[in-house]
């Protein structure tokens, strides 16, 4: 009975994929906080409509940019948001939401540091700002 419970579930999950392809779009709010929607919010700035497939990437579009490892790509984010105007958050106690905001000391601290990052983890600098 809870085999074909499982069996018949997963065959449901299968056929529901299709479905999951389509547009989504990306804001974060004014604490910073990035949401994820199938529709734009009303009134809010800066959304990104990204579109999804459930098929593969393009081949062309992975052979003509080599892969990065992932903690360079990471690092090279945290580079932007640390060296951009806006307000840098700071998950002191490690809960995953934030506590504060960074001050200008700790800002500067961190850039150093991500800066070290991207010499171990990256094949090639990080391009200017």
């Amino acid at each position: 009975m809870l085999t074909t419970r499982l069996l018949v579930g997963s065959a449901i999950l299968l056929l529901a994929l299709p479905v999951l392809a389509g547009k989504v779009y990306q804001w974060k709010d004014a604490k910073g906080v990035t949401h994820y929607s199938d529709a734009p919010p009303k009134g809010q700035q800066g959304v990104k409509n990204r579109e999804l497939s459930d098929g593969p990437a393009s081949a062309t579009a992975d052979a003509a940019k080599p892969a990065e490892a992932p903690n360079c790509v990471t690092a090279r984010k945290n580079l932007a948001q640390l060296k951009s105007e806006g307000p840098v958050g700071l998950d002191a106690d490690g809960d995953g939401k934030l506590d504060k905001e960074m001050t200008p000391d700790e800002r500067s601290q961190q850039v150093r540091q991500t800066e070290m990052m991207l010499k171990t983890y990256c094949d090639k600098p990080a391009a200017g700002p």
